[in-house]
């Protein structure tokens, strides 16, 4: 092997790192998400690194203080929401990063009055930890909040609804839909 081979080799490593490292961050934001809007505890939690801190308007606090308070909240008047992580920026340096993933969110009012809506921002900080990247700092950034009036197109009642347990479809493994023909 040449000098030139080894080198070429040595920076394809890092670019193939810095790619895994990236995702690793991304699943971070989703698994949030995710965890959130399926009030899963522990999937909401993951993210985070035991000793991290999140800081959400008035609360700030360590994550197992976050997470049920996250949680509580959201079930205190909304019945559905979904939270959409886009435009997620990442700076590595070594074993830390610095993330910054727009959300936006739609949250259903249980007294079925309008749907609250909004923007924002989250700012992070992640280190990696016995190889695995999570938050040890998150701050949302409210950029807009808003309303939007409720109503329903026709033929929703035809979708299977989300639910916030382990009954929701994204936890059937395998998925699997029934034959539209009948057969087994």
């Amino acid at each position: 092997m040449t000098d030139t081979d080894t080198t070429e080799l040595e920076l394809l490593r890092r670019q193939v790192q810095d790619l895994v490292d990236r995702e690793a961050i991304r699943d971070c934001s989703l698994r949030y998400a995710r965890g959130l809007d399926r009030h899963d505890p522990e999937i909401y939690a993951s993210p985070y690194h035991p000793d991290a801190i999140d800081r959400h308007g008035e609360f700030l606090g360590r994550r197992d203080d976050f997470v049920p308070w996250g949680l509580a909240l959201l079930a205190s008047e909304w019945d559905a929401h979904t939270h959409y992580i886009t435009n997620i920026r990442v700076d590595i340096d070594g074993d830390t990063a610095h993330a910054e993933s727009y959300v936006l969110f739609v949250q259903r009012r249980r007294d079925g009055g309008n749907h609250d809506l909004g923007g924002g921002r989250y700012i992070d900080r992640l280190e990696r930890r016995d190889g695995e990247w999570r938050i040890v700092a998150r701050e949302l950034v409210n950029e807009w909040l808003g309303q939007m009036e409720r109503g329903v197109f026709g033929g929703a009642e035809n979708y299977t609804g989300g639910r916030w347990d382990h009954e929701d479809p994204s936890y059937h493994r395998p998925f699997v839909l029934p034959d539209p023909e009948g057969d087994s």
